[in-house]
């Protein structure tokens, strides 16, 4: 069928303008939680089966709310770290600033790219032929992971690639890993 993937809505991290990762298990705001009701109504359309979020809790809160939305029961929403943010080492809570992808990567305690893009390339080839509507709640590191990957462009410019906007929605092609 098909894997939609959707980011969290905004997030206290968000509003303070810094870097989340892994190791900021930021809330959402009360605007997050409503623009995620809000991508609830846009997903019911799509007879999701199926939601898998990220082990992070603005993608489980996100998951959640349009769980509530969609009339899925928010007991079954499953769990997989393979897609959660790109861990951003001692940039964690840092101001975020214009940094290139490759000053990005070297910053202490920052994932290996390698491991960063092999776990959400993993979780995705185990979807690609699932026969459910599965919506993947996620983050905009996993977005521009998928899109450098995608492409063919090195992945350790991934971050180079523009972050999508809060509760953006789209439905994978995912002919690439053919």
């Amino acid at each position: 069928m098909a894997i939609y993937f959707l980011r969290h809505g905004e997030s206290v991290a968000n509003v303070q303008n810094i870097f989340a990762g892994q190791k900021n298990n930021a809330l959402l705001t009360p605007l997050g939680v409503e623009q995620a009701r809000q991508v609830g109504a846009e997903i019911k359309k799509l007879n999701i089966n199926r939601i898998i979020a990220s082990n992070l809790t603005r993608a489980i809160e996100t998951a959640t709310e349009v769980a509530n939305v969609i009339g899925f029961d928010s007991n079954r929403i499953e769990i997989d770290e393979r897609i959660a943010e790109y861990d951003t080492g001692t940039l964690t809570n840092e101001p975020i600033r214009k940094i290139s992808s490759l000053d990005f990567i070297k910053v202490d305690g920052a994932e290996d790219v390698k491991h960063f893009h092999d776990r959400v390339v993993s979780f995705l080839k185990q979807y690609k032929n699932s026969t459910d509507n599965i919506l993947m709640v996620s983050h905009a590191g996993v977005d521009r992971m998928i899109k450098a990957s995608s492409r063919g462009i090195d992945l350790k410019t991934f971050y180079d690639i523009p972050g999508c906007p809060n509760t953006y929605l789209i439905k994978l092609d995912l002919a690439w890993l053919d």
